[in-house]
């Protein structure tokens, strides 16, 4: 009996060990880079992509780096579940000023009329907590944008999250952050000065949150055809607080036609904004909203937003990317790539933050069974059901906490 339970302790040690020896192997082959951190992207699926990355601008092939070691537990990919797809498929999500591992997150898609505000914990990868908005009547009225082109982009303040409707007419909701209660509903037709015929109304605040900034694509026609025009606007954020329309600057800047503007976000110091615009990244003066950089991205591929490095130095923008699966179908890959803001140019390839997912039954078996005891990421729960399939793997909005080495 004595000589069994010695057998069982050896056996134990030695596997102990071999786990610490792989684990080693692992965790010495960590790739370096210039930034670290956690980069949350927006899904369509009813969930988040949650990337903890390496970037190296130095590196011309491959500059953003998400690790994927079987036992090495530092970075790694996950995946934050919200909700079904059905109501819960979002284009928003932001890290709260107040604490980084508090996320606020909107939605695009609903069945019905309504709109749904939420927050997940950043520690655990879990839903906090959500409540749901009916629409305003004027969107009712209107029709095209009463279940679908809902919320997409956001700004914030100290107490309040401020999700902004995509659609027609367009609106600002500024929502209490400890407890979802919606304060105001600011409609953009409360200001004469807001144009009257544009499609999708994206923003975000100012670093020192005193303005709510906001770009408008210039249409034919009330949720018509975008013209290239864009309305760049600035709000101010207290008068927001308080429910009010308050512009501070609109400027204007005429673009090729196919461009559309998505979501933004301003560099660290307030001087630039970093704009999306499907086919291009635009970038801003803060101050005077006019356009200092204006860069193609690769043909095929879609910007729909863009956010800057704790320096200032770099972007890391969410495109759509045209990818073929194995059976030779096209379909769209959420990826995230560099944009370097001195040299107004890309670097090297983007990533994926889909694929690892939602590669179709190549991460079932007996092998991944246990994995995340040593490490491995939500991808292997049982929970992705649904999710795992290889079609258009559609991704929007990002935001993220990044620290430079």
């Amino acid at each position: 009996m004595f000589q069994n339970k010695k057998s069982t302790f050896l056996t134990v040690m030695s596997i102990v060990a071999i786990v610490f020896v792989v684990a080693a192997i692992a965790y010495s082959s960590k790739p370096g880079g210039d930034y670290f951190g956690r980069i949350f992207v927006a899904g369509h699926g009813g969930h988040i992509a949650d990337a903890n990355v390496v970037i190296d601008p130095m590196d011309n092939e491959n500059p953003i780096k998400i690790p994927n070691y079987t036992l090495w537990t530092g970075n790694k990919l996950h995946m934050i579940p919200l909700g079904a797809a059905s109501d819960h498929a979002i284009h928003d999500v932001r890290v709260d000023s107040r604490d980084e591992n508090t996320v606020f997150w909107s939605t695009y898609l609903s069945p019905k009329p309504y709109v749904i505000v939420g927050k997940a914990d950043a520690k655990t990868n879990k839903w906090i907590a959500e409540k749901r908005y009916e629409l305003p009547k004027e969107v009712i009225a209107f029709g095209k944008t009463s279940t679908k082109t809902l919320y997409c982009g956001s700004g914030q303040s100290e107490k309040y999250f401020l999700p902004i409707f995509m659609g027609y007419p367009g609106f600002i909701d500024v929502v209490d952050k400890d407890t979802l209660e919606l304060k105001h509903r600011v409609m953009l037709s409360s200001n004469a000065d807001i144009p009257v015929n544009y499609k999708f109304t994206h923003g975000v605040n100012s670093p020192d949150m005193k303005y709510l900034y906001i770009v408008m694509n210039d249409a034919d026609k009330p949720h018509g055809m975008p013209s290239g025009k864009q309305h760049f606007i600035l709000l101010d954020m207290k008068a927001l607080e308080n429910g009010e329309l308050k512009i501070v600057k609109h400027e204007t800047a005429q673009f090729p036609g196919g461009t559309i503007t998505f979501r933004a976000t301003y560099t660290p110091d307030g001087k630039y904004i970093l704009q999306s615009a499907r086919t291009r990244t635009v970038v801003l003066k803060a101050d005077d909203l006019s356009v200092v950089q204006d860069a193609e991205i690769k043909a095929g591929s879609e910007n729909h937003d863009i956010m800057s490095s704790p320096d200032g130095k770099y972007g890391i923008a969410s495109l759509r990317v045209p990818v073929e699966t194995k059976d030779g179908k096209v379909v769209k890959d959420g990826q995230i790539a560099l944009y370097d803001v001195a040299k107004n140019r890309y670097i090297g390839n983007p990533v994926s933050t889909c694929r690892q997912c939602h590669a179709k039954n190549e991460k079932h078996g007996p092998l991944m069974w246990g994995l995340e005891v040593v490490g491995c990421t939500r991808c292997h729960q049982d929970e992705r059901t649904s999710k795992d399939v290889m079609g258009n793997n559609i991704l929007c909005g990002l935001d993220g906490v990044l620290t430079v080495r």
